[in-house]
C-alpha cells in the first residue's frame, strides 16, 4: 500500500513530460513552413496590459495561452519595419490596462516604424468608455479610422485617489502613520479623509505633466495646434462624424474594407501573432557577436526570492532573486553591459538596499544602464539609483523617496467582536509593534529615529549614485513623485527613451558602435522545467479566481509586509486614465 503513492506520483510525472514533449512537438509541427510572404501586411492587436517579462512561460506559449512581453511587441514592430517582405501595418487599438510610460514605449516603436518610410495604419475599436490614451497611441499612425458604431470621446484625463480615514473610526481602530516627508502620500490615503495641500499639489503637477504630453503628442502627428487641441478633448468629440469633422480621425469603415482599400479583394492580413512567430530570422540579418543582461525588478520590493501572484495580481522582486542575478550578469565574460529593467511601486527598505548593493557591486565591473517602465518610484528608484545612467519614459511614475510605516491598533475592534486579548512583556519598547497597541510617547520617538535613518540613508544611496549633494536629493525627495519627463529636469534621471534606448545607452557604455546587434541573456534566469509546469497548471487554475479578487489582492500587496515594517513604498498606485 505504501507503494502507491509513490507509483501515482511517478505515473503522474511521466504524463506531464509526454505532455510537454507533445506540446513542444505539435509547436514545431505548426510553426514548419511557416514564413512571411513578400508584400505582407500585418495586423497587430495592442490592447491590455503587457508584462515586463514572460522568458519563463515556455509551456503556455506552447499551449497558446501565454501573453506575449512587452519586449515581444516591441521586437515584433522593429523587426516589421525592418523586414523587406512586410509592406505596411495596421494597429487594432482596443483598450488599454497598461501605464503610459509602456503606451510611450510602444508609441515610439511605432514611430521608429513610420520612420522606415512603410505605411501606418491605426484602427480604433472603442466604445463610450473614452479612450485617451488609446487614442494618444494610434494617433502616430500616418492614418486613424474607426468602425461606423464607434463612439469613443476623448475626454481629457482622469486621477482618482482613496481615503480610508474614516474606515477605521467606524471600526474603531487607532490607525497610526508616521511618514517621512511630506509628500509621502501613501500614508494619507491610510490615515487622512481628504487630500493634504502636499498631496494636491503632487497630484495637480503629476496630472499637468500626462496631460501635456498627451496634448504635445497629438498635435504634433495630427498637424494641430495645441490650443486646438485642449479645446477639442474639453468638447469631447465622440461619434465618427465628430471624430472626422474634428480632424482626429479619418475616416469611419469596417475593418473588412480597411484591408481591401491597402491589399486588395484578394489580399489577406498577417496576423501579428503569426508575424511574430515566423519573422524570425529575418533575412540577411547580421550575427550577433556580443551580449548583454536584461535584469527584471518587477513588482513589489521584499526579503526572500521573487515570486508571480498565484490569482495573476502583483509580483514581487526579491532581493535573493535579484542579488543572485546582479552576480551573475557581473560574473559572465561573455555579457558587456547589464540593462536593469524596473517596474516596480517599492516596498520593504531593507530588501531594497540589499538589492541596491547588489546592482552597485555590479557596477564596478560593467555598466549597469537602468529602464524604467511605468512606475519605479521608492524602493523602485532605491534600486535604480546605483545605475551607470539612468533613463525613463516621459509618462514614467518615479521619485517618491520617502519612508513610511503603518500600525493599527485593533484593540477596539477586536472587542466589539468578543475578543479579548492579553499580553506580557519583558522591556519597555517590547510592545512597540503590537497591533493591540497604540506607541507610546517612547516607542514613538524611538520609531522616528529609525526612520530618519532610514530616510538619510536613502538620501545617501541617491546621492552617491546620482552624483549630487544630499541637500539636493532632499529638496526633489520628500517622498514627492515625478513623471520621467519632471525627473529628468531634477537630476532624478539621465535621460528620456525606452527599452531600446536603454540597449543604446549600454552599447555606448561598452564601446559598443549603435548600429551592431547583440544577444540579450534574461535574468532572473529560467526555472527548470518541472518548476515551470507547476506554474502553469497553477496559473490554469487561478484562472478561475474572480476579477474582483484580483483587484483586491493588488492593493493589498503593498500592505503585505510584516507589523513594523519600514517601507520605502509608493503613496498608492498612481492611475491616470
Amino acid at each position: 500500500m505504501a507503494d502507491r503513492p509513490v507509483r501515482w506520483r511517478r505515473r503522474l510525472i511521466i504524463l506531464l513530460v509526454l505532455v510537454v514533449v507533445g506540446g513542444f512537438a505539435a509547436r514545431a509541427w505548426r510553426q514548419r513552413g511557416g514564413s512571411v510572404p513578400d508584400n505582407s501586411w500585418v495586423l497587430l492587436d495592442v490592447e491590455g496590459d503587457y508584462p515586463e517579462d514572460a522568458s519563463d512561460d515556455a509551456l503556455a506559449r506552447i499551449f497558446g495561452e501565454a501573453s506575449p512581453s512587452l519586449l515581444d511587441v516591441l521586437l515584433t514592430i522593429r523587426d516589421a519595419g525592418e523586414d523587406p517582405r512586410v509592406a505596411g501595418l495596421v494597429i487594432r487599438v482596443r483598450p488599454l490596462a497598461m501605464g503610459w510610460a509602456k503606451a510611450q514605449e510602444i508609441r515610439d516603436a511605432l514611430l521608429q516604424f513610420r520612420a522606415t518610410g512603410k505605411p501606418l495604419h491605426a484602427y480604433l475599436e472603442l466604445e463610450l468608455g473614452g479612450g485617451s490614451k488609446e487614442y494618444y497611441l494610434a494617433s502616430v499612425a500616418e492614418q486613424i479610422h474607426v468602425p461606423p458604431g464607434a463612439a469613443a470621446p476623448v475626454t481629457g484625463l482622469l486621477a482618482q485617489y482613496v481615503f480610508l480615514g474614516g474606515v477605521w473610526e467606524k471600526l474603531d481602530v487607532d490607525m497610526q502613520v508616521l511618514k517621512i516627508r511630506e509628500y509621502k502620500t501613501f500614508g494619507d490615503m491610510l490615515s487622512e479623509k481628504k487630500m493634504t495641500p502636499w498631496h494636491r499639489e503632487m497630484a495637480d503637477a503629476l496630472l499637468d505633466s500626462v496631460y501635456g504630453q498627451m496634448v504635445d503628442g497629438i498635435a504634433t502627428q495630427r498637424h494641430l495646434e495645441v490650443a486646438a487641441v485642449r479645446k477639442l478633448i474639453d468638447a469631447g468629440p465622440a461619434t465618427p462624424n465628430e471624430l472626422m469633422e474634428a480632424g482626429l480621425v479619418d475616416d469611419a469603415q469596417y475593418l473588412d474594407q480597411l484591408r481591401v482599400s491597402l491589399i486588395g479583394r484578394d489580399g489577406e492580413w498577417m496576423k501579428g501573432d503569426d508575424y511574430a512567430g515566423a519573422r524570425r530570422p529575418l533575412p540577411n540579418a547580421p550575427a550577433v557577436r556580443r551580449h548583454m543582461a536584461v535584469i527584471y525588478g518587477v513588482g513589489t520590493v521584499v526579503s526572500g526570492e521573487s515570486s508571480a501572484s498565484p490569482t495573476g495580481g502583483e509580483s514581487t522582486m526579491g532581493a535573493d532573486t535579484l542579488t543572485e542575478a546582479f552576480v551573475a550578469a557581473a560574473k559572465d565574460d561573455d555579457v558587456s553591459a547589464i540593462v536593469f529593467r524596473v517596474d516596480s511601486p517599492g516596498g520593504s527598505a531593507l530588501a531594497a538596499d540589499l538589492i541596491w548593493q547588489a546592482a552597485a557591486a555590479a557596477r564596478a565591473s560593467k555598466p549597469v544602464i537602468v529602464s524604467m517602465s511605468d512606475v519605479a518610484a521608492s524602493g523602485g528608484y532605491y534600486v535604480a539609483a546605483p545605475g551607470s545612467k539612468i533613463l525613463a519614459s516621459p509618462g514614467t511614475m518615479t521619485g517618491s523617496i520617502g519612508v513610511v510605516l503603518a500600525k493599527p491598533n485593533i484593540r477596539g475592534l477586536l472587542g466589539k467582536l468578543g475578543i479579548n486579548t492579553v499580553e506580557m512583556q519583558r522591556g519597555e519598547l517590547a510592545s512597540m509593534m503590537s497591533i493591540n497597541e497604540s506607541f507610546t510617547p517612547k516607542q514613538l520617538a524611538r520609531v522616528t529615529v529609525t526612520m530618519d535613518y532610514i530616510y538619510d540613508l536613502f538620501l545617501q544611496r541617491v546621492a552617491e549614485g546620482r552624483s549630487l549633494e544630499k541637500e539636493q536629493v532632499n529638496q526633489v525627495g520628500r517622498g514627492r513623485v515625478w513623471t520621467g519627463a519632471q525627473a529628468v529636469e531634477h537630476g532624478l534621471v539621465d535621460e528620456l527613451g525606452g527599452f531600446f534606448s536603454a540597449i543604446n545607452a549600454a552599447k555606448a557604455a561598452a564601446g559598443i558602435p549603435l548600429e551592431e546587434r547583440v544577444g540579450l541573456v534574461f535574468y532572473p534566469q529560467r526555472k527548470s522545467i518541472m518548476q515551470r509546469l507547476s506554474k502553469f497548471f497553477g496559473s490554469r487554475m487561478a484562472s478561475a479566481a474572480p476579477t474582483w479578487l484580483q483587484r483586491v489582492e493588488r492593493a493589498a500587496a503593498a500592505l503585505n509586509f510584516e507589523p513594523g515594517s519600514v517601507l520605502t513604498l509608493m503613496p498608492e498606485e498612481i492611475v491616470i486614465r
